[in-house]
């Protein structure tokens, strides 16, 4: 049993719907790019952060060459992000799951690093019902900086510690535990030794298994 929860904050893809991003695709043309504008980034890095490291150096040397290359970058994001929803589709449960909580008198918010229409795509092809989205575009840092997470809170009027973060990554549970609330990782698509490290509250097979916990 969970006291004093009033909001709950979920990951996009890979948590409540299933959308295949080609994000190897996505990395790939984005570091090539890069090139072409004559940096390269670490290709540990993950996408949205390479992309940063990228325009941040060409910023320094012409600002219009940096807008020049956040704007291809972007597109290149927006057009893999936006096919992908062709074949999206919830995971069982998801949408029973997101209305049962509000029936419940829980606000549910989604916070993901996707484009706000593919996100606005998916979500309406998968019927789910939530409170609040906060996408990539909608934010000034995405996760795993608390900030993405925290700005959602505060739209939503709750407060760390009222709330729970549920995602499919280990960066959702480490930015949830950087913002100070409880955190639930979902096995929908990594193992659970993939969790160690970040040590979440809970760890469930799918997001359904929410109302048990509650």
């Amino acid at each position: 049993m969970i006291e004093n929860l009033n909001t709950i904050l979920f990951d996009f893809d890979g948590t409540l719907v299933n959308i295949k991003i080609d994000f190897i695709r996505m990395k790939e043309e984005v570091l090539s790019l890069g090139r072409e504008y004559g940096v390269s980034s670490n290709p540990d890095l993950y996408i949205l952060e390479s992309m940063d490291y990228i325009y941040n150096v060409l910023h320094q040397k012409d600002i219009s060459l940096a807008d020049a290359f956040r704007k291809h970058a972007t597109q290149i994001l927006v057009d893999i992000e936006i096919k992908a929803t062709s074949t999206s589709k919830a995971f069982p449960g998801a949408h029973n799951t997101l209305r049962q909580l509000r029936n419940k008198g829980i606000k549910v918010g989604i916070v993901t690093r996707n484009c706000r229409p593919a996100v606005l795509k998916s979500s309406e092809m998968a019927g789910l019902e939530y409170d609040l989205l906060l996408t990539r575009d909608d934010v000034k840092k995405v996760k795993p900086d608390p900030q993405h997470l925290l700005d959602a809170l505060g739209f939503l009027g709750s407060k760390p510690e009222q709330a729970i973060m549920v995602g499919d990554h280990p960066m959702d549970i480490l930015a949830g535990k950087r913002a100070g609330m409880r955190t639930v990782s979902v096995l929908t698509v990594k193992p659970k030794e993939d969790f160690d490290e970040v040590a979440p509250d809970f760890i469930l097979n799918d997001v359904s298994g929410i109302l048990e916990i509650l």
